[in-house]
């Protein structure tokens, strides 16, 4: 009974972007609470925040490793972060895990290049800026606030129009 309970819950977390609509461009550009605050590790076990990202936009990616679609998009990810490397703008893959030493071993194993940080599958970050479900693709502003709560996929030719945008 308790095992199902939890299959429901995971199978729920994931399949949710697929019930709800996408949001409104209005939407997607209204600045919530800022979430420097926020605490990840990153694959050097480094404690890291987006305080020190602050001045720059930051684009994040959240990602599963079980996740086919995440998996997908990291090939447009790679593309995308190349095309903005000289913009005020950092490029972040946040894994939602509990396993740190098996995302790691993945990451190598994928020979994922990037920014990685890691989340546990339940942490304060997910839960309190109601991120349900992956992929999931953010933008925070220069002040580290979200600013795109659902930004388009990297493999949505309208995500990088939208960035050019914010560079003119």
């Amino acid at each position: 009974m308790m095992r199902t309970k939890y299959l429901l819950i995971f199978a729920l977390w994931f399949c949710m972007p697929l019930f709800s609509k996408g949001i409104s461009k209005c939407d997607s550009l209204r600045v919530t609470g800022d979430v420097s605050h926020y605490v990840f590790k990153d694959t050097a076990d480094n404690e890291c925040t987006f305080a020190a990202l602050k001045g720059k936009y930051v684009f994040l990616d959240i990602w599963s490793m079980s996740c086919g679609p995440c998996l997908r998009e990291m090939a447009y990810l790679e593309t995308i972060v190349d095309k903005y490397k000289d913009k005020p703008i950092h490029f972040i893959s946040i894994c939602v895990e509990n396993n740190i030493a098996l995302w790691k071993k993945f990451l190598k194993q994928k020979g994922m290049k990037g920014v990685h940080w890691i989340t546990p599958l339940f942490s304060p970050f997910l839960k309190e800026n109601g991120f349900i479900g992956v992929p999931r693709f953010v933008l925070l502003d220069k002040n580290g606030c979200i600013m795109w709560r659902n930004a388009k996929r990297p493999s949505d030719a309208d995500l990088q129009k939208e960035l050019d945008l914010l560079f003119k």
